[in-house]
């Protein structure tokens, strides 16, 4: 037996003089040949596939490049065996060049008949026999028989038991997140029956933790955030698909069915809400509302997205390679992508975001009390709104004689601000507050009190959101009074009206004021100022400033550029009917619309009143006529207008309560689905063949009964006979647990991706997996009841110079625990977590600056607002993600930021991460809690302090060593604090959890560092 790296690193083993293609030949192949000679047709040279067998021996009609058995005959070797650059393949100006090894190898594989095999990753898996080995003593269950005897085949024996303490903290983060409590540490070593240790696993598979921890390994793969992600990278409201996650685990939900509901519960017969919020896995991905984005380029972007992200979270294949022209080193075509694609081209979300938390297609999620009150709320309105039927059926409307139905009156002078601002309205200045005043000099031109500003540059006062607002009509005219104080007049004065923008501007005087375009209707010039020492009334009509007919206004600005203005009886000359206003005549309330453009007649009616009175049916004069009673008649206002009332007040409850039930963005299709095309290059204007959707040829066919949709293709990739699904499931579980996949690239199972170290117990597992019922927890208990799990991790000498990754499992998992799992034990242990499942995503500590850094002002999430109280010691998993700036904390430890499709984190070891757990405002306030529980518990001898703080972290006793170096840390802390004691005060205020303030404040700053340090152990934060 021989174990060599070949092919980028991957890791073969086998009988030297048996050659395997499909693990040997086929990687070298892959890595130097297909790009010129594999499935990519558009880059394919001398019309040469290595990747299909048919290429490789060739047909009757043409010949091949092997010839079994003969490999000096065979012109495949010949080539890459050549010393002439122009015949040597690759050739010198690919950069790729074979060696000698791999040149026999495929010399020897071409003498022994060159049997020709599938890549592995597309055969459907079937269950293996379990492997004779010379132990079957040490072996706990099955996953033992194959480890077992792939190390016998490498000469190696497994490691020893770990101990008790190390175990039990192992199974405990790997199945929570977090680490025993002193308590559980001494009941498991208490307990001395053979049972104990399953006892705890079947404790910790019960435990609401673990749910959350194995959601937070899938939000990774899910690319999951709580912004959008592009451009403003405003919240979404996506944290209810988080919670289903969670409790999918917690409930051990059958894995086809978690696939089935994230990709397709909304089409499921019946769906639930929870199924409906499942699907909300497609919508993770992100999106935009950029000015000048194409609707059309994103669309393309989106389902570009979810099938990339499909085909590697389920099937663990790069098929987003594709997309531009067919995989280089795959059998995915690029016809194959795109009908992949056009399951997901037809979902019903908007290609533009809209900024909005609530982007449609949405779900709603009450509590139970919201539930209960807004049923309550429902049905008040429908009391209310039947009321108003009744009472309408009561009235005998008969239109007045001719003195009230005549011609429409002409226009009406508005006065909508003396003396006070129109209800509703809010009020706003720069600098100085409005002020309205009783003044001698000058007197008020109507009624009581004026408006005053005295500036020395550009200042304003102004209101908004007035209601109901000001209804403007063709030929319209706006006016105010105004009176220029001659002792210190303007340079400029400017009027602005709101009508949900402020661009509708007009001035007097010097052009000073820069807002809008000088001469147009965002700042139009009417003239000189007017006359000082007196008042004069101004008028601007409705088109100088860009207000057409139908336009509400609902603000005004009163702007100047220095001196001292006084302002008066502001309103508008015009025809339009206002609301609330009111008509005894029928007849004359339609001749008074119908001056206004149809747009602005009152919808509900609109078409009704288009069309002559003598067309109308009686049913659509009945509508008018109960329109005009219920809104406009003068006769009626004191029934119906206390009714509206409280209808308005209802409805405003009933919004005000919707706004704050929770919701959750979710998938739909379309009614009619979109064509989908192979798109040349990728390039969304350069649509080629239609397509339909399908699935890629390699993989086995979709069911003669599939939909063609989501759903046809969820229960596809759930079908006994797929080859990836089940495997890429059971090796990221795997990767979990031992920290590398069975097949190292989970993300990537196709030939440029590595082989399985254990092919074969990566089989039996899928297909254990499939027939247990896709029983998630049956996996992972029989995984951590493994003989292999329960090894020491300590690394022999000669398994480090043989084996160095442990990918032959020769020993325990050992590795530096993930960002999540390094803050929730800081905050676990200091007793600060707070242990709460689900809701929406907090905002704990984080440095000043960073999402400024990267957000647009108008953006709701470009300032980032700290959380306070409970939200500062969630669990990580609960953080808020914000995509262009994930939370440093856990970036800093390798976390991804979410923008795609991630199937394993990197783990690196650097200066800043230690810096970090040292100085970080939640580490520091860690520590300080941490020492606060270690003088609570009342120790009058610091070695049993320290005991127990290093138990907390470590779950065992110190050694002597390690304890007389936490004393004499210990001891000097305490005396730099006793002779510094504003220090100790400083130490004891970071963080907002409140001080112990019984302790104290230089022993409890003593013990705070020595927390510090443990917090920082290479023990605390790497799993044994």
């Amino acid at each position: 037996m021989v174990t060599v790296l070949v092919g980028g690193g991957r890791l073969l083993g086998g009988d030297p003089g048996v050659v395997d293609f499909d693990r040997q030949v086929r990687p070298i192949l892959s890595d130097n040949c297909f790009a010129c000679h594999g499935p990519d047709a558009a880059a394919r040279q001398a019309d040469l596939r290595l990747d299909l067998p048919e290429g490789v021996f060739g047909s009757s009609d043409s010949p091949g490049v092997v010839i079994p058995g003969k490999k000096d005959e065979s012109e495949l070797f010949r080539r890459i065996s050549s010393q002439d650059p122009d015949e040597r393949m690759p050739p010198p100006s690919s950069g790729k060049e074979l060696t000698r090894e791999q040149i026999e190898l495929i010399g020897r594989w071409i003498d022994s008949g060159a049997k020709w095999q599938p890549h592995w990753a597309f055969v459907t898996p079937q269950r293996p026999p379990l492997p004779d080995v010379s132990r079957p003593g040490w072996c706990r269950n099955p996953i033992d028989r194959f480890i077992l005897a792939r190390l016998e085949k490498e000469g190696l024996a497994p490691s020893e038991d770990a101990d008790k303490v190390t175990l039990l903290r192992r199974v405990t983060y790997d199945l929570t997140g977090l680490p025993p409590t002193p308590d559980e540490v001494d009941q498991f070593l208490n307990d001395d029956s053979p049972e104990a240790y399953e006892k705890v696993v079947d404790r910790l598979l019960a435990s609401p933790h673990y749910g959350e921890h194995r959601a937070r390994y899938w939000l990774d793969v899910a690319r999951y955030g709580d912004t959008h992600g592009l451009h403003l990278d405003n919240y979404r409201s996506m944290w209810p698909y988080r919670d289903w996650v969670i409790r999918a685990f917690n409930e051990n939900k059958p894995y086809d069915q978690f696939i089935i509901e994230q990709l397709a519960g909304d089409l499921l017969p019946n769906a639930t809400l929870d199924q409906k919020v499942a699907s909300g896995f497609n919508r993770c991905n992100v999106t935009t509302s950029e000015g000048g984005a194409i609707d059309a380029e994103f669309l393309v972007r989106y389902a570009v997205d979810r099938t990339s992200t499909m085909g590697t979270a389920f099937m663990g294949l790069t098929v987003g390679c594709a997309v531009c022209h067919d995989h280089k080193y795959d059998p995915i075509t690029q016809k194959d992508f795109y009908r992949m694609y056009a399951y997901f081209y037809s979902m019903a979300d908007p290609a533009m975001d809209g900024n909005s938390d609530r982007t449609p297609p949405i779900v709603s999620l009450p509590t139970p009390e919201q539930a209960t009150k807004k049923a309550a709320l429902e049905e008040e309105l429908a009391a209310i709104q039947k009321q108003i039927r009744e009472e309408l059926a009561k009235v005998d409307y008969h239109d007045p004689g001719e003195a009230e139905t005549g011609a429409a009156p002409g226009p009406k002078e508005i006065v909508w601000i003396d003396d006070e601002v129109p209800a509703g309205a809010q009020l706003s200045a720069d600098g100085h507050p409005w002020e309205f005043v009783e003044a001698a000099e000058p007197g008020a031109f109507l009624g009581k009190k004026i408006m005053r500003r005295t500036a020395e540059g550009l200042a304003q006062h102004y209101f908004t959101q007035a209601a109901p607002p000001l209804v403007v009509a063709d030929g319209d005219t706006l006016f105010v009074h105004v009176y220029l104080d001659p002792k210190n007049p303007p340079r400029e004065i400017m009027l602005q009206w709101n009508d949900g923008s402020w661009e509708h501007r007009a001035f007097w005087g010097e052009d000073l004021i820069e807002w809008g375009q000088s001469g147009t209707p965002s700042r139009k010039r009417i003239g000189d100022l007017p006359a000082v020492g007196q008042w004069v009334r101004l008028e601007v009509p409705v088109k100088e400033v860009g207000l057409d007919a139908g336009k509400q206004i609902n603000g005004w600005a009163f702007t100047q550029y220095g001196g001292t203005v006084y302002w008066d009886a502001a309103g508008i000359v015009t025809t339009a009917i206002q609301p609330g206003e009111k008509f005894r005549s029928l007849k004359r309330w339609e001749a008074v619309v119908k001056q206004g453009k149809p747009d602005t007649w009152p919808k509900p009616v609109a078409e009704i009143l288009k069309k002559p009175p003598d067309q109308r049916t009686a049913e659509e004069q009945a509508k008018l006529r109960d329109y005009f009673v219920e809104f406009v008649y003068e006769e009626t206002r004191a029934v119906f207008d206390p009714l509206h009332g409280r209808q308005a007040d209802v409805e405003k409850q009933l919004k005000d309560l919707e706004s704050e039930i929770a919701v959750s963005l979710v998938s739909a299709d379309l009614p009619q689905p979109r064509e989908a095309f192979v798109l040349e290059r990728g390039d969304y204007e350069k649509p080629r063949e239609k397509v339909e959707p399908g699935v890629p040829s390699v993989l086995p066919p979709l069911p003669p009964d599939a939909p063609p949709n989501r759903l046809g293709l969820a229960r596809w990739l759930v079908q006994p006979n797929h080859p990836l699904t089940a495997r890429v499931a059971v090796n990221r579980f795997w990767q979990e647990i031992f920290g590398t996949g069975l097949v190292k690239t989970s993300e990537d199972f196709g030939t440029q991706g590595e082989r399985p170290s254990h092919p074969e117990l990566l089989d039996w597992l899928a297909v254990e997996f499939i027939e247990s019922g896709w029983d998630v927890k049956h996996l992972f208990r029989l995984m951590v009841t493994s003989a292999t799990y329960r090894q020491s991790s300590r690394a022999r000498p000669e398994l480090l110079a043989k084996d160095p990754e442990n990918r032959l499992l020769a020993r325990g998992p050992r590795f530096r625990l993930d960002a999540e799992e390094i803050r929730d034990t800081a905050l676990f242990v200091s007793g600060l977590l707070v242990d709460k499942i689900g809701g929406p995503s907090v905002k704990p500590y984080q440095p000043e600056g960073l999402w400024e850094a990267v957000g647009y002002t108008t953006s709701n999430t470009a300032r980032f607002v700290q959380d306070h109280g409970e939200k500062l010691y969630r669990r990580s998993l609960y953080t808020f993600w914000k995509r262009t700036s994930a939370p440093p904390g856990l970036v800093l430890f390798d976390a991804p930021n979410r923008e795609a499709c991630v199937m394993r984190r990197a783990r690196t070891n650097t200066p800043l991460q230690a810096l970090n757990l040292m100085n970080d405002v939640q580490y520091v306030e860690a520590a300080r809690k941490m020492a606060e529980r270690l003088l609570r518990k009342g120790h009058s001898d610091p070695g049993d302090t320290a005991k127990y703080g290093f138990k907390l972290v470590t779950c065992r006793e110190p050694k002597p060593s390690e304890l007389a170096v936490l004393l004499d840390l210990y001891r000097w802390q305490r005396d730099y604090f006793e002779k510094n004691p504003p220090a100790a005060e400083q130490l004891l205020q970071v963080g907002e959890s409140p001080r112990d303030e019984q302790l104290p404040a230089q022993e409890l700053a003593a013990w705070t560092m020595v927390c510090n340090a443990l917090l920082n152990l290479d023990e605390t934060i790497t799993k044994p």
